[in-house]
């Protein structure tokens, strides 16, 4: 073989390798993006969850402080003067 052979077979034998890699490389980052989504999910469901039993808790606590804010109207203004 000649030298320019030599060199054209180095070339592609270079791009032969070099694309194996990058198809492997690519076949690897799928999976990794496939992961990853699965956690985003799987997180963002969690947070979901604990977002709407605390928004829950909020409309548990407003209502039992507005419960108190009438109680506490009604004994001001509704209590009736034994003077009277």
């Amino acid at each position: 073989m000649n030298d320019t052979t030599q060199i054209i077979l180095a070339i592609i034998g270079t791009g032969v390798a070099v694309l194996g890699f990058l198809w492997r490389l690519d076949a690897r980052m799928g999976a990794m993006e496939h992961r990853l989504n699965s956690r985003i999910d799987s997180t963002a469901s969690t947070l979901n969850a604990r977002l709407d039993a605390l928004r829950q808790e909020m409309r548990t606590d407003i209502a039992a402080l507005h419960s108190r804010i009438d109680n506490l109207y009604q004994a001001l203004f509704n209590h009736k003067d034994p003077a009277a």
